[in-house]
């Protein structure tokens, strides 16, 4: 476990020496508190129109960290080649993999706290409102991004991080329109039998990253539905048990890597 740490701690230090971070977390935080500035109507809509905008840019960015990073983690040390340094002392393969997921996820839980508190103090000046309940739409946010960075480890084992990035984000579209579009082609008559075979295999394959997106019924109170603490497990089985599959793969392919 110490050399996993180890791996994470790296992961940490790289991604704060990297301009990158910095310019999609002040992007981010910008745009929040430009927000207000948007034509609005009463408070209350207001105020729900800004929470909604605010998890929305939150979102991107956990999307744009997990991906980028999970893109380009390895690949760079390969491009390096520190990696063969690395790999050439005691440490197993599998603890290589896991400690450099685990700290992109720090890096993700470290931003996504910061944007939190932002986002608390910001409301409660403008609004005098405390709304701790914005914490269940961050933590669903940070269940997506791990289901994201898993992804994007998996494909960064053999291939460019530019390709990485494209697949990934892929994967991300149609993970939150397979509900619908996939069950659509794998269901229809008119279609072929090979599409109905591959959108039932997608469909059945891959996670519901929809089910994640409670922005909306965050960001307008929970009006809608309440967001109680059994289905926050829920949520969190499903992304765990997709990412617990994907960095397994992950692992599988990187200790069969000939390096």
């Amino acid at each position: 476990m110490r050399a996993v740490f180890t791996f994470s701690w790296s992961v940490v230090l790289d991604a704060l020496h990297r301009k990158m971070f910095y310019v999609i977390l002040a992007l981010t935080v910008i745009l929040i508190l430009l927000i207000p500035l948007l034509p609005s109507a009463e408070v209350g809509v207001q105020l729900g129109l800004m929470r909604e905008a605010a998890l929305g840019l939150t979102s991107i960015m956990a999307f744009l960290l997990a991906v980028i990073l999970g893109s380009t983690i390895i690949p760079g040390e390969i491009g390096r080649r520190t990696i063969y340094n690395t790999l050439s002392k005691p440490v197993s393969r599998w603890e290589y993999y896991l400690g450099k997921f685990l700290g992109v996820m720090v890096v993700l839980a470290i931003t996504l706290l910061l944007t939190l508190a932002i986002l608390l103090l910001f409301i409660a000046a403008k609004f005098g409102l405390f709304n701790p309940g914005l914490a269940k739409a961050l933590f669903t946010i940070f269940l997506e991004a791990a289901v994201l960075a898993s992804a994007a480890m998996v494909i960064s084992v053999y291939l460019s991080p530019l390709v990485c990035v494209f697949l990934t984000g892929l994967f991300y579209v149609v993970c939150h329109v397979k509900g619908d579009f996939l069950y659509r082609a794998m269901t229809g008559s008119g279609n072929s039998p090979l599409l109905r075979g591959l959108a039932g295999i997608s469909y059945y394959l891959l996670p519901n990253l929809e089910r994640l997106n409670i922005n909306e019924t965050i960001a307008h109170g929970e009006s809608a539905f309440k967001v109680g603490a059994m289905e926050l497990v829920l949520l969190t089985g499903l992304a765990l048990a997709f990412t617990a599959v994907m960095l397994y793969i992950g692992g599988f392919i990187f200790n069969r890597r000939d390096l």
